[in-house]
């Protein structure tokens, strides 16, 4: 799917401005720079790498945190789906899926809900039991968070985004944003996604143990 293609099925739907598209690693970060997109949606293959958008997206995130990012896939390889969230993707869009579910997808996206079927989200659940952390947090339990800690990254789960979870909970943006770094840090996540699968998996366990 050429950058043009995807830029025109997107700027059909009426919820969706399309604030620009290239194919290039520099334009991408200087119009990011420049026009600071709610969901940017980028290739993991750039420049016949396979992998160069994945650290692209880790790069950007870095200066444009509250950004959330569809990465699109050749297949659906597990290694992918994995590295991909990793590196901070909230969506991953396979190419072979309809191009025209991508504006739903950005849309989920947008509102703090992670895009991924059933199977790749299977990969990246079975990816996290094993790393050290998720063992940590299964002996842990969650009882390492607060009362109020728990809320909000039961809120997360959910798909909340943190206006949401103010609202929901009577405190302010910032202070949800301050719990959020607080409960990643406890738990070893290191984006909402990660966090999400590991809580999911805790809560789980505990219920068959």
């Amino acid at each position: 799917m050429a950058a043009q293609l995807l830029a025109n099925v997107v700027a059909r739907d009426p919820e969706l401005d399309v604030l620009g598209f290239s194919a290039d690693p520099l334009e991408i970060i200087q119009m990011v720079s420049h026009s600071s997109p709610d969901v940017l949606i980028i290739s993991a293959r750039m420049q016949d790498e396979a992998s160069r958008g994945l650290i692209l997206v880790q790069q950007l995130r870095a200066g444009c945190p509250m950004m959330k990012d569809v990465v699109l896939l050749d297949s659906s390889k597990p290694e992918m789906v994995v590295q991909a969230f990793r590196m901070g993707a909230s969506g991953v869009f396979c190419r072979t899926k309809a191009v025209e579910m991508l504006p739903r997808c950005i849309v989920a996206v947008h509102r703090g809900q992670i895009w991924a079927n059933s199977e790749e989200l299977q990969f990246v659940i079975s990816a996290l039991s094993d790393t050290t952390h998720s063992a940590s947090v299964e002996q842990e339990s969650l009882s390492v968070l607060s009362k109020r800690e728990r809320e909000v990254a039961e809120s997360i789960v959910e798909g909340l985004t943190n206006r949401e979870v103010a609202e929901r909970l009577g405190i302010s943006q910032h202070t949800v944003k301050n719990y959020v770094f607080k409960i990643f840090e406890k738990l070893g996540a290191s984006n909402r996604v990660e966090l999400a699968v590991l809580l999911c998996t805790t809560l789980s366990q505990q219920g068959l143990s």
